[in-house]
């Protein structure tokens, strides 16, 4: 009788503890996990992130946005911002200017995807076409075409990109470029290059030299 009262009375206290904590859940720590909310927006880019325009355009020019799967038609004097893509048809041509005086062109045939646009360095990646990027302020531009990375930092250049060939070639219209890449030895290579110097990077051989 005995051994079954001490077996009831700890049935219980268990039962009691359960409770209390089931209870201490639902008041203190649910409505702290419901009112969790985060900044991150997938269709507007980070606030403190740049923001560009079409300047010029002309033929068929097709835009990306953050949130879209597929590409739709350009419009003149548009917001592109940090995480979208451009796509120029074999007539298109498009300016795109954004804040602090930088500039990039695309010739025909040519896409690009804005990777970062933060006022410490504007990011994009290249991966075929002629596109021209310059800048007239420290900003440092960096420009990923295949494997190879382009920093331009006050300055002009004319990046190319031959899918069918897979060669990268790098055009120093103005101020200068630093080039790298990691060879077939996996060795890290960098080359700085001034005005009036090209940069040929073989894809395939993973082989740069300057002209």
């Amino acid at each position: 009788m005995k051994s079954f009262l001490f077996f009831f009375v700890f049935l219980l206290l268990g039962i009691a503890i359960v409770l209390s904590y089931h209870y201490w859940i639902a008041k203190f720590i649910t409505p702290g996990i419901s009112q969790i909310t985060t900044k991150f927006s997938l269709e507007n880019a980070p606030s403190e992130s740049l923001s560009g325009s079409i300047a010029t355009m002309s033929g068929k020019v097709n835009w990306q946005s953050r949130t879209a799967t597929k590409f739709a038609l350009v419009k003149l004097n548009q917001k592109i911002q940090q995480g979208e893509e451009l796509n120029t048809g074999n007539n298109g041509k498009v300016g795109v200017k954004i804040q602090n005086n930088a500039l990039v062109l695309l010739q025909p045939n040519t896409h690009i995807s804005i990777i970062q646009l933060l006022p410490i360095n504007f990011v994009f990646a290249q991966d075929k076409g002629e596109a021209e990027y310059a800048n007239t302020i420290q900003t440092p531009i960096s420009v990923r075409s295949l494997d190879l990375l382009s920093v331009i930092t006050k300055g002009k250049a004319i990046i190319t990109v031959d899918q069918k060939k897979q060669i990268v070639t790098v055009a120093v219209v103005q101020g200068s470029v630093k080039e790298a890449y990691q060879d077939l030895q996996q060795t890290n290579n960098v080359m700085n290059l001034n005005q009036g110097q090209t940069f040929v990077f073989d894809e395939t051989n993973k082989i740069g030299t300057i002209q």
